[in-house]
This record gives structure tokens, C-alpha cells and sequence, in this order.
């Protein structure tokens, strides 16, 4: 290592390259990616564009001194939040969560910095990997005055001599008397498993609730969440589902038959693909086969359920509204209801299907979703075409038994088959048979609707109307397996 002589003082090779780390994150990136990862890095232009935005929340959260400790920056209010959706295999855990930390203390060693995972064992190996960073030779090198506590050095908590902390939490865990000035959440949810409702609900919770108590100063902390999506009600999802909430999305789908934020970033695939080198067609393909139709959507496209749809696709025969058949054309024409009594939108719907029968197949005539209580929902519930075929569980009964006193004609279905999942896996071959017709100005709601559109299912935000469905089905064409009472 050399140095260069000037008339005042000595600056030396590692005082250059510490300080063009410093000033470019992605620089800083390629500088120390030997000293966690054996392999050969492939630097494709995403992780330099990740790079670049992610300084710049840095920089702007960052209260930054000059060498006589002279305040020449103050923390800014921050603009937005980020969100980056990109597939998993794409360097975005090395960049956010392991490299970040480690190189904003070099531009403001007093940042408090949080960062979680869906595992505690995730997120504890991820600190690991940045201590190990700042551990390094060529960090103390490059950066002499910034080193770790001796009596503050865990895992998953360790401060440095300025004030700086990293502390590391799981989706879920408790954070006790940690206040952040950045917060990083890598991975919310295990993509290897099924979202459940109560892992959706647990990562929605300590987003919204738990790290909402975790900032130094609420205008100015950004939450950096980066992940794959996994379901419409997915922290991403909930996030987006937020109105007014202001948030800078990045979203890069592994080929560029997704949808790209910023649009602009589609000129730099090549040939169609974010990765041309390790997302080859040979690769896509075999991920295709082991993720599933679900699981390469979410994880590589960023997009919660196939395009074309999954459980259910576009399999449904569209009628022109002008020769739809008329209701005393059909045979077993009524209404079939999935009921729920709540006119909280954040909780189910009571939804229903209106159907009749031409020979051996189907007519949707209408469909919808509504959020009401008794008595509203019975009101409403008049209104649409009866018979009434209600689910027998415990709203369907009250509603049927309401009906019934009422003079209105109301069936109980029993539930059969299982989850929601497993009724509409029962139903889908009548529809894939080309057996269900639809009048045509409701069918593009019926596979789209930002809510319970059925092309999503089962990672629609709502499931009513595809459970609705799926007995309005089995009703009217599987009846010799269906007993109503």
C-alpha cells in the first residue's frame, strides 16, 4: 500500500478508496463483497440502480459532520418509503440488509439501524455478515474510527464508539427500548411455506403496530420492506392497499411479461429477462416446475397469483348482454350466497352468485359483494332473486331462518368438500368443461376485481365470491353429489 505526500498531510491508498466508498454505496458494495461471499459477483444493472436509491434514504436520513465534528447536514423528513419487490437469488439480502447497515455508519456512525426477517435465525445471520464486514481488515483499514463496542458486541445488538446500533428482530418479536433511524424488513413472510391468514396477520401487525413505535421521529424514520409477493394480503399488499400512503415502489418481475416500476427500467432487460446471466430460459423453466404456477408467479413475477389466472382461469363463456337468457328461460334460477354479518370491509363479505340452468349448463346473470349487518343484510338480501341457497355455518343459518319468517324462500347448503380451497378444486372442472356461461359486462369484474376477483384466488385479498361460486356450481351442475335441505 502506497501513499501520496502532500505539503499538510499524508493521504494514503486506503484513505482513497474509504472515502470513494463513502460517497457510493455501490462502490462500497463491490469493494467488500469478498469479504462475506466466495463466490464470483455477476453484476448485473439492478443491483447498481438498488444501489443508488438506497443511498439516497441513507443520505437524506443521515445528520453528517465535518472533520472538526461541525454539523454540515441535518436529518430530512423522508420523502416516501420503499418498497422493492424482486425475485429471491438477486443479491437484494446482501445488498439491504448485510451491505446497508455496514455503509451507512461510514457516512453517519450515530444511525440507529433495525432490521427484521421473517426468522430470528434470518435476520441474526444477516448482522452477522454486516459485523463481519465491519470486522474486516479492509473495513478497519478504510474506516479506522468506526469500530464496535467491546461491551456492546451480540449478535443481534451491537454498537459502534459514535452512538450508531444495529439490532436485529424476528417478524412477531418483541423490540424493547430500540428507536431506529432506519428500518430495513427483509422477507417478512417464509416464501417456502403457504401464507396463512395468522402469518399474514402477524407481518401486517408488526408493520403497521409493532415497528410503527420504533422510529426516533415518525416523519423521518424510512421503512425499507423488500420482498417477493405472496399473497395479495401480504405486507407488500397492505402497504399498497394504504391510502395516502406515500411510498416509492420498485418493482422487477424476473422476465418483463410483468409488470415494471418504474416502466422505464424494462430498456434494461435483455432479452425480456432482469437477468439474463442467472435467469436463463433453462432456469425460469425449472423454477417453473418446482415453485408451481403460484409460487413462480409470486416469487419470480411479483405478482401474487398467474396472470392467467390459477385455481381459476379464464375458462368462462362470455354472452352478450342483449341475448342473455331471461330468468324464466332457466331452470334452478336463485341466488347462492357465501353470508357474513359484518359491514367491516376489513373482515368477509356476504356475497352472492345469481344463476339459472339451460340444459347441461350454466348462467351467471349477476354477482356481488357486500358489507352489511342483520338487519341491513336481510334487507338487502330481499332484493336479489330467490331462492335464497345459503351455506349452512352460523350466519347462513340466522339468515335462512330470518328469510324464511319473512315469507322468502331460503335453502341451506351444507358444506361439503372442505376448505374454500378444496370446493373450488371441485368445481373448476365444469367451468374448464366449458359448461358455465356469463353474461358478458360482469365477467371482467368476475376475474379481476381488485378484491375478490377470482383469478387471484386463493390470494385474493377476499374469498366470498369464488367460495360463492364454487357453490353456485356444484348446485347447479353437480347436483347428484350436492344435497341441499
Amino acid at each position: 500500500m502506497g501513499s501520496i505526500d502532500t505539503e499538510d498531510f499524508e493521504v494514503t491508498e486506503a484513505d482513497i478508496f474509504g472515502e470513494l466508498c463513502r460517497k457510493n454505496f455501490y462502490t462500497f458494495v463491490q469493494e467488500f463483497w469478498s469479504v462475506i461471499i466466495a463466490e464470483d459477483p455477476v453484476w448485473n444493472w439492478h443491483i447498481e440502480y438498488l444501489c443508488d436509491v438506497l443511498q439516497e434514504y441513507v443520505i437524506r436520513v443521515s445528520q453528517i459532520k465535518d472533520k472538526d465534528g461541525v454539523i454540515t447536514k441535518r436529518r430530512e423528513p423522508k420523502l416516501s418509503d420503499l418498497l422493492i419487490n424482486i425475485p429471491p437469488g438477486t443479491t437484494k439480502s446482501t445488498i439491504c440488509t448485510v451491505m446497508l447497515p455496514a455503509w451507512a455508519w461510514t457516512v453517519d456512525p450515530t444511525l440507529r439501524i433495525l432490521t427484521a426477517s421473517y426468522s430470528q435465525s434470518l435476520s441474526t445471520d444477516h448482522a452477522l455478515k454486516s459485523r463481519d464486514i465491519i470486522r474486516s481488515d479492509k473495513y478497519r483499514l478504510y474506516f479506522d474510527d468506526l469500530t464496535i463496542k467491546s461491551d456492546q458486541d451480540n449478535k443481534t445488538h451491537y454498537k459502534n464508539e459514535h452512538t450508531g446500533e444495529r439490532y436485529a428482530t424476528s417478524v412477531g418479536g418483541t423490540i424493547t427500548g430500540f428507536h431506529a433511524h432506519i428500518i430495513i424488513v427483509d422477507d417478512p413472510l417464509n416464501a417456502k411455506e403457504e401464507a396463512s391468514a395468522a402469518a399474514l396477520e402477524t407481518a401486517n401487525t408488526f408493520m403497521d403496530t409493532t415497528l410503527s413505535t420504533r422510529k426516533v421521529d415518525k416523519a423521518v424514520t424510512p421503512t425499507i420492506l423488500v420482498m417477493q409477493r405472496l399473497n395479495e394480503n401480504d405486507p407488500s399488499g397492505n402497504w399498497l392497499n394504504k391510502k395516502g400512503k406515500k411510498i416509492q415502489h420498485i418493482k422487477l418481475p424476473a422476465t418483463d411479461k410483468g409488470e415494471i416500476k418504474p416502466e422505464h427500467l424494462k430498456l434494461h432487460y435483455v432479452d425480456g429477462k432482469l437477468d439474463a446471466v442467472r435467469m436463463t430460459d433453462e432456469v425460469l423453466a425449472d423454477l417453473r416446475i418446482d415453485l408451481g404456477e403460484y409460487g413462480y408467479s409470486g416469487q419470480m413475477q411479483q405478482d401474487p397469483a398467474p396472470e392467467d389466472g390459477g385455481i381459476w382461469q379464464k375458462w368462462f363463456i362470455p354472452v352478450e348482454d342483449n341475448v342473455f337468457p331471461d330468468p324464466e328461460d332457466m331452470t334452478d334460477y336463485g341466488s347462492d350466497w357465501d353470508t357474513a354479518l359484518t359491514e367491516k370491509e376489513i373482515n368477509a363479505a356476504s356475497a352472492n352468485i345469481v344463476s339459472g340452468k339451460i340444459g347441461s349448463n350454466m348462467y351467471i346473470d349477476d354477482f356481488h359483494f357486500v358489507y352489511k349487518e342483520f338487519p341491513d343484510l336481510i334487507a338487502w338480501m330481499r332484493t336479489q332473486p330467490e331462492p335464497h341457497y345459503i351455506e349452512a355455518k352460523a350466519s347462513g343459518k340466522s339468515a335462512k331462518q330470518t328469510l324464511v319468517k319473512n315469507g322468502i324462500t331460503a335453502i341451506e347448503i351444507p358444506v361439503t368438500g372442505g376448505d374454500k380451497v378444496a370446493r373450488a378444486r371441485m368445481a373448476t372442472p365444469y367451468a374448464q368443461a366449458g359448461r358455465v356461461y356469463v353474461r358478458k359486462s360482469i365477467l371482467d369484474k368476475l376475474y379481476n376485481d381488485s378484491e375478490q376477483g377470482i383469478l387471484k384466488f386463493p390470494r385474493s385479498k377476499k374469498l366470498d365470491v369464488a367460495d360463492a361460486l364454487a357453490q353456485a356450481i356444484q348446485r347447479q351442475l353437480g347436483q347428484k353429489d350436492f344435497k341441499f335441505w
